[in-house]
């Protein structure tokens, strides 16, 4: 499936955010997750550890709190769990922005959302993200960013594919 979505970057997310799969229009936008290892490939690591990743997150501020939030609604299911606990802990020393926003005890089960993203080789991108349910394996979830008008985001993307 991931695949046949030549033109909306997509992956998928295992039940700690660590990023499992993904396809070419993800690596375009986002970079090339296959260069990641370990606790590198996690989404929460990405946003709160990665100065790299965060440069090209223009809103940040208002996007890394509702990760969060999300996050900490998914990680309750896994209480007590070794891999999540590590994870957490590690976050927490690494990142005072995580620390703080983790202390607040939010949650949030938003699953779309808009982002833009300042893309080193073709500037600014404007997408609508979804993040979806994987129905045989409800530790999986599927996230699909639709490219916007604003920006001229789908010309940016087809001139980002068409590299190799």
């Amino acid at each position: 499936m991931l695949l046949s979505m030549a033109r909306q970057p997509a992956y998928v997310l295992g039940r700690r955010w660590d990023i499992l799969e993904w396809n070419r229009a993800a690596a375009a936008v986002f970079g090339d997750y296959g260069r990641l290892e370990g606790d590198a490939r996690n989404i929460m690591h990405m946003v709160f550890a990665n100065p790299q990743h965060r440069a090209k997150v223009v809103d940040w501020d208002t996007l890394a709190p509702i990760a969060l939030a999300n996050f900490r609604a998914d990680s309750v299911r896994f209480a007590g769990d070794p891999d999540f606990e590590r994870l957490i802990s590690l976050l927490r020393t690494t990142s005072s922005e995580f620390e703080t926003l983790w202390s607040r005890h939010e949650v949030s089960s938003s699953i779309a959302g808009f982002k833009r993203i300042d893309q080193p080789e073709v500037g600014r991108m404007v997408f609508e993200y979804t993040r979806l349910a994987v129905l045989d394996n409800s530790d999986l979830k599927l996230v699909i960013y639709t490219p916007m008008r604003e920006e001229n985001t789908a010309a940016k993307l087809d001139r980002l594919l068409q590299e190799p």
